[in-house]
């Protein structure tokens, strides 16, 4: 989720009348589908900004400045929530709180009312956000998606969802939601139902997850982070799994990572010892492969559902920026699998934010523990090497201490042929090149731009998306983007 940035959308509101129009081709009747073979370039705007700025105005600023035949926004933003402080709802400039559901819904498809997770005295919750894109959006040419990310932690958001938590391996209740819970599963059938049966002009839907599997999560931490709740238990005892050893497995990685944190080095080393953690308990990587697979599920059910109510919606997959720097995501997370059920995947590179994002992965887990048997000279350009990045080229650790130091184009060049080459054409790849992300201090400059969206591109993706949210984004920056598909086009003619 981002944060409320007027200066940056004035900029762009301001430059449309200074720049060319990039035009990907000749306009279309209203009802009339985009060319096949026209290069995908999205942008991804939130509900609330969009009524601000007035669609039609946001519309016309995307084509005009960057040639965005795409455009995506949020239905449901109860995720949010656990990014702010007290879990509060989100409020527009004069303090009214805004509706976290941005659609119309149908209660039939619930079988607990409260589960719509919509306050009808919220302000725009008697809109639609998708049918008024869809009028304006038709006339211009532009395809319109939906997306939802999973709101993963109990908030309070939706009523209900307590009966959903995970259990740790201690037996006690956390914060987070289990994805084998049948009422849980039963939410996603209902809200996918509503909102692809009640908006059939839809050209595409992305779901997204941005939380990460349990092994790391509990490395060293307070508690055993999965769940062991009595569906999980059953699941696991069909895969003929151990649930006690994986408990017990789980909690000497835990004491291990405790242990290190507090000086206590064991004699044979951090990473040896690890191994030894994993050789004595094998249930552990069971039990990571079940939560994983546990989690893929979700998507497989959404992907099905969805083709079995309109196959013409294109759905894919938020892949969390998470997986460009964790060794253990990338392990458990495999591109080729997902192509199976996927149609395309938007894959998050974002470049502005990877210095420090990874460097904090970096120092959390490898730093000294994983990799503590080696000096961080050694161990941070071997972690950058075994992600498959060349340190040579990628700032080093000192300078990401010193100052938020963007990633190059070429780490955005490798993770986008990574992608390409995994899915092997099962699945279109969109990447999502990050710039001008708030909260960080790279001062991303319109080259970099360029030269990133450039190299996504020539590593073979089969489209963009420009930038992570549409209002971050720095009218420079944007019309670079633009340069780049632009000459990109005009390359391939």
């Amino acid at each position: 989720m981002t944060s409320h940035n007027p200066g940056r959308r004035q900029l762009l509101r301001q430059s449309v009348s200074a720049m060319a129009a990039l035009s990907l081709g000749p306009r279309l009747a209203r009802a009339a589908a985009p060319p096949a073979n026209r290069l995908f370039v999205g942008a991804l705007v939130e509900p609330a900004d969009m009524y601000e700025t007035g669609i039609a105005n946001a519309l016309d600023a995307m084509q005009t400045q960057v040639g965005i035949n795409t455009v995506m926004t949020f239905t449901h933003t109860h995720t949010a929530r656990q990014y702010r402080p007290k879990q509060a709802v989100a409020r527009d400039k004069t303090g009214r709180a805004l509706t976290e559901v941005w659609v119309k819904t149908n209660a039939k498809y619930y079988a607990n009312p409260a589960f719509v997770g919509k306050d009808p005295a919220t302000l725009y919750a008697d809109r639609d956000i998708l049918d008024e894109l869809v009028e304006a959006a038709k006339p211009r040419r532009m395809q319109v998606y939906a997306r939802i990310l999973e709101p993963y932690v109990i908030t309070g958001a939706i009523p209900g969802f307590e009966a959903f938590a995970q259990t740790d391996a201690d037996g006690h209740k956390t914060n987070q939601l289990c994805f084998n819970k049948p009422g849980y599963i039963r939410y996603w059938e209902s809200v996918i139902n509503d909102l692809v049966r009640g908006h059939q002009a839809l050209d595409g839907f992305k779901f997204g997850q941005e939380r990460a599997a349990p092994l790391l999560g509990t490395l060293g931490k307070e508690t055993a982070a999965t769940c062991f709740c009595s569906d999980c238990v059953a699941l696991a005892r069909q895969r003929h799994i151990d649930a006690k050893r994986a408990k017990q497995g789980l909690k000497a990685l835990q004491k291990l990572g405790a242990d290190i944190r507090a000086g206590h080095r064991p004699i044979d080393g951090n990473f040896v010892s690890f191994l030894r953690v994993l050789t004595n308990y094998p249930e552990v990587l069971a039990w990571e492969r079940l939560w994983m697979d546990s989690r893929e599920a979700q998507r497989k059910r959404i992907f099905r559902q969805i083709k079995r109510i309109n196959p013409k919606v294109q759905v894919g997959w938020h892949i969390d920026h998470g997986m460009t720097w964790d060794l253990f995501m990338r392990a458990t997370w495999n591109y080729a699998e997902m192509a199976e059920h996927s149609d395309w995947l938007s894959v998050a590179v974002y470049f502005d934010s990877m210095g420090r994002r990874s460097q904090g992965h970096y120092e959390r887990n490898y730093q000294s523990i994983l990799f503590g048997d080696a000096p961080e000279s050694l161990s941070y350009p071997m972690y950058l090497s075994m992600l498959g990045y060349d340190p040579k080229v990628e700032p080093t650790l000192d300078q990401h201490r010193k100052h938020d130091t963007a990633f190059s184009a070429d780490y955005v060049y490798r993770e986008s042929r990574r992608a390409v080459q995994a899915v092997a054409g099962k699945a279109k790849v969109y990447v999502r090149p990050g710039f001008d992300m708030p909260g960080y201090n790279c001062d991303v400059q319109p080259k970099q731009v360029y030269d990133a969206a450039t190299k996504a591109l020539k590593a073979g993706a089969d489209g963009l998306w420009c930038g992570r949210e549409w209002k971050e984004l720095q009218a420079k920056n944007a019309e670079a983007f633009g340069n780049a598909v632009r000459d990109w086009i005009k390359k391939r003619a």
